[in-house]
């Protein structure tokens, strides 16, 4: 973050506003001689906004008269792709509920206030949770604060879909199916690109010349033809998808075979380049796969699986988890037990006090005392505590209800969106599915009691010179406070292709993945 071995004149430091980070600058600052700072221009840009904070903590250490500048990087919604929106903040879930640092929340509003600037004002807010709450308060704030200075717009966007991700923890902590979401799981996706053993895209002779085999890395996004509609499937489909559009190309290349005329020669020479694009996007993904299928085809994988559908279906919920004891005992990775400790809790609504201890006795003891902070962070963000005397059985009502575990899906013709976890449906997108259909307000209000609300949904006022949106132009934008997974954006592409309002969506997300979540502690 910080160079201080710079040749030229000026060192460039670019931060988050966040205190631990200041403490770095002042400890590179003093590493460097009062004589050699009078010769260089010092300066921090915070992103997206400095706090007084670290202005304050800067001036305890005295060290602020060493900066020329300290700026603002006003970064808001990046797009990463035609239906996906991040504000590139991976910390937000982290610090609102571990440090109870509502900071992000400031961050978003003003997103949404720039998005509103050039789309115009969001004529329905829909939202439930208590940050969806805040959010809603700060961005009226905010509209009438700019009131005098507002643009006469039409809307296209019509429906704001705020959720709060505590509304919805089960998801984040299930392993997600879809191709894309085992990339992210096993992999690791950072900026649309994940990092994979270089030896998987070489030939056998390919391997033989080379000494060192470098990691490769590739960008995942829908300019890949063959990417666009694969990370959207389960992977039992995958292979099927991959066999078919092998065919399909093979096939074209032959057409040059049955080409007798110079048109016809033309017309093939004219397709040829977008031919051989998707060759090579083919064998990409099709190294990619193959890489997926060597991680996930054993025992173990399908072991875990099991073990989250028998919890998230509140099968034995109230006693120790035998499989997962044995877990502990053969201290399988840390991170995968305490996720399938977290299902079983949020599935239980809350463990039984004489099973929560067992379980913090087991894992400490296996894996270390220091990780009483790592059940401490647990706690605060709503993962893993203590049952009620009088359990409010909050999931089990939501499960049967909004239909949350769908036995026999369909994983390679998918008629639910439950395919995307292969027979659960994120909770999110459920809800998401009701608060966009008029039907569905109504409904939802017998929802909020067993969920953290409050839910609302506000008009917003628009100006006489604003037209409302027809309803045939059904564009709605979800924002999760906290983030989401790559199965929940999944499941919402499908759920457009089969909304009855013929809806289409668009997600923002602070980021952050079911690895950025479940490694919180």
């Amino acid at each position: 973050v910080v160079s201080t071995q710079s040749t030229g004149q000026s060192v460039i430091m670019l931060i988050r506003p966040n205190l631990p980070m200041i403490d770095m600058i002042n400890k590179a600052i003093r590493s460097v001689s009062v004589a050699q700072r009078d010769k260089i221009d010092f300066h921090i840009i915070f992103v997206s906004r400095k706090s007084t904070m670290c202005t304050q903590r800067l001036e305890k250490y005295n060290i602020i008269g060493e900066f020329k500048n300290i700026l603002e990087l006003e970064l808001d919604l990046i797009p990463f792709d035609h239906d996906l929106l991040t504000l590139e903040y991976p910390l937000g879930f982290k610090e609102m509920c571990t440090e109870l640092d509502d900071s992000c929340l400031y961050q978003v509003s003003r997103s949404l206030m720039s998005l509103q600037s050039y789309f115009g004002f969001f004529p329905n807010i829909i939202g439930i949770g208590p940050s969806a709450a805040k959010v809603n308060k700060m961005i009226q704030r905010m509209r009438k604060e700019g009131a005098a200075h507002e643009k006469p717009l039409t809307p296209r966007i019509e429906n704001l879909v705020l959720i709060d991700r505590r509304v919805d923890l089960i998801t984040p902590l299930s392993t997600q199916l879809t191709y894309e979401g085992l990339i992210d799981e096993l992999f690791g996706i950072r900026n649309n690109a994940a990092t994979f053993p270089g030896k998987a895209f070489l030939s056998e002779e390919e391997k033989s010349q080379q000494e060192e085999i470098k990691p490769k890395q590739i960008l995942l996004t829908s300019n890949d033809s063959i990417y666009n509609v694969a990370r959207d499937l389960n992977f039992n489909a995958l292979g099927p998808f991959l066999g078919k559009k092998a065919k399909q190309i093979s096939a074209a290349y032959n057409e040059k075979n049955d080409a007798k005329s110079l048109q016809q020669l033309k017309q093939f020479v004219s397709k040829l380049p977008h031919m051989q694009a998707e060759r090579k996007y083919l064998e990409i993904q099709t190294a990619v796969a193959g890489l997926v299928k060597s991680k996930i085809d054993n025992r173990k994988f399908r072991h875990t699986l099991g073990i989250e559908q028998v919890l998230r279906e509140g099968i034995e919920v109230d006693r120790v988890n035998e499989d997962i004891e044995e877990m502990i005992y053969k201290q399988e990775p840390l991170k995968k037990v305490l996720r399938l400790l977290c299902i079983q809790c949020i599935a239980a609504d809350g463990l039984k006090p004489k099973v929560l201890e067992f379980y913090k006795r087991e894992v400490l003891q296996s894996y270390g005392y220091h990780h009483l902070i790592t059940f401490d962070r647990l706690e605060k963000c709503g993962l893993l505590y203590m049952q009620e005397k009088t359990p409010k059985k909050s999931y089990p009502i939501l499960r049967s209800t909004l239909n949350l575990t769908v036995s026999n899906v369909n994983e390679r013709e998918p008629n639910d969106i439950a395919y995307v976890h292969s027979g659960y449906a994120p909770l999110t997108v459920r809800l998401v599915n009701w608060m966009t259909q008029r039907s569905g307000l109504k409904y939802l209000a017998d929802m909020v009691k067993h969920l953290p609300g409050p839910a609302f949904n506000d008009h917003q006022k628009l100006s006489t010179t604003q037209d409302r949106l027809e309803h045939s132009d059904n564009h709605t934008l979800v924002y999760f406070l906290g983030g989401c997974t790559y199965a929940e954006v999944s499941a919402l592409r499908f759920l457009a292709q089969h909304h009855p309002n013929n809806a289409t969506f668009t997600v923002a997300i602070p980021r952050s993945s079911t690895a950025t979540l479940s490694s919180t502690p």
